[in-house]
């Protein structure tokens, strides 16, 4: 599939040439990967359009994109590449990527650090966490920002303007992680009272998207260090506070447990809120389709990320940036010329509008602050308001450098996932003894088995 995508793009790109002027006659080539996201994909595509037809073709620079329709496939693929396997793919000149998956290209030398293209002035104009958060263990800037996402908690207004009315929940609740289990368990119990005649059937309230991004943030809310000694720090009781936050919730039903995004389950109205990439807010419907194929129209809203009580107001980082393999002088140079280009306050808040993401550099984020809330309305109005109060609030935390960061990630989600199904499935068996009973029957040893 990714040859066939790659002779398909060099196809155009070779009709995209003809016609350029003598003087870019040979111009340079330069392949990039990508994995989008949302509105993400065409953002991207528009503005590689805009630049060959523009500064690439004043300057002999033609780009073509490939698009790889899931971030695991991408990882594979640098991670084929990186090892050196026999059956690797050719390496891209540019990959749109997040640190973890080029960590072992950065250790084999693949890759180029740009330190050695920007100068310290140009350097300046960029949002310094951005920058510093493409940086690896050895400190070089290995991951360019291009547009930047934090997380936020995504709301079915709809939903909760009902359930609110009628229980009186003030929506300050969804302000802390201890308001949102708080408000899941009423919410548990409001909706299965909707149905007098079917017990136990009440309805999830929120969902996590990505575990191992919430307890890094609630780590950093909280002052302390969650990776020591290329591991996790269980030792730390905020380990444990995570653990009881995510799965008392998720075992008694309060809490979706889904191995996807909850986007997925709130187009069925399987759940109210989650907390999600900012990018998400590209992916909203405007109507709930119910199992019994009815419908409704709905609407929803962004807020700040929620903070453990306690805590300082900490939310992580994302989305990915540009690298850049190593090849020829010439083709790097091309590759950063194409990098400044979008990246400029102009052509960036062009490619990021709309998108979920965040300009890259200061002058840019001033000017959306001033130009985006122009119009705006439904999610997207407010993403703008709560944007402005997390860049005001927040600090943002990046993704961490360690080397074997994708293999951690795979391993708390994948058995915190476990463990509850698990846990909720004998939870439900044994609920005619009693909820306290059941309780303690279906979790004996969880933690235990999760620090295993």
């Amino acid at each position: 599939m990714l040859l066939s995508l790659v002779c398909l793009a060099a196809g155009i790109g070779g009709l995209l040439l003809r016609g350029w002027p003598s003087a870019a006659r040979d111009p340079v080539v330069l392949t990039m990967w990508h994995n989008p996201t949302g509105h993400q994909s065409d953002a991207l595509s528009e503005a590689v359009d805009r630049f060959n037809r523009s500064v690439g073709r004043e300057k002999g620079i033609a780009v073509i994109v490939t698009t790889i329709a899931k971030s695991e496939i991408l990882h594979e693929k640098l991670t084929s590449i990186a090892l050196g396997d026999p059956g690797a793919p050719q390496a891209p000149d540019i990959v749109v990527a997040y640190p973890k998956s080029v960590a072992p290209l950065v250790a084999r030398g693949a890759l180029v650090a740009f330190d050695d293209y920007f100068s310290s002035k140009e350097l300046a104009a960029y949002v310094p966490s951005f920058v510093e958060a493409g940086r690896l263990a050895d400190g070089g800037l290995y991951v360019f920002p291009i547009g930047r996402s934090t997380e936020g908690l995504i709301v079915n207004r709809t939903f909760w303007d009902r359930f609110s009315h009628e229980t009186g929940t003030p929506l300050t609740e969804l302000a802390t992680f201890e308001g949102i289990v708080r408000t899941a368990e009423r919410y548990y119990r409001w909706t299965d009272a909707r149905t007098p005649e079917v017990k136990g059937d009440g309805s999830a309230f929120f969902m996590v998207d990505n575990p191992f991004n919430l307890v890094q943030a609630v780590f950093a809310q909280m002052g302390e260090a969650l990776f020591v000694d290329g591991g996790l720090n269980v030792r730390s009781p905020v380990y444990e506070r995570v653990w009881k936050l995510l799965f008392e919730p998720a075992v008694r039903g309060h809490e979706a447990v889904y191995k996807g995004y909850g986007t997925d389950l709130a187009k069925t109205g399987a759940l109210l809120c989650w907390t999600s990439s900012t990018a998400g807010i590209t992916f909203m419907p405007k109507r709930v389709v119910y199992a019994d194929n009815t419908s409704e129209p709905v609407e929803f809203e962004l807020l700040p990320f929620p903070v453990m009580e306690g805590g300082s107001k900490v939310a992580m980082q994302r989305a990915g940036g540009f690298c850049l393999f190593r090849s020829t002088p010439a083709r790097q140079a091309a590759a950063v010329e194409f990098l400044k280009w979008l990246t400029g306050p102009e052509e960036n808040l062009r490619y990021v509008r709309g998108t979920g993401y965040l300009p890259v550099t200061l002058s840019a984020i001033e000017r959306a602050r001033e130009t985006w809330g122009e119009g705006a309305e439904g999610i997207q109005k407010s993403y703008i308001e709560t944007i402005g109060i997390m860049n005001r609030d927040y600090r943002f935390l990046p993704q961490s450098p360690v080397e074997n960061y994708g293999e951690l990630e795979i391993r708390y989600e994948g058995r915190m996932r476990r463990i509850a199904t698990e846990a909720r499935k004998r939870y439900r068996e044994l609920l005619p003894m009693g909820p306290e009973e059941a309780w303690r029957a279906a979790t004996e040893g969880a933690y235990e088995r999760f620090l295993e």
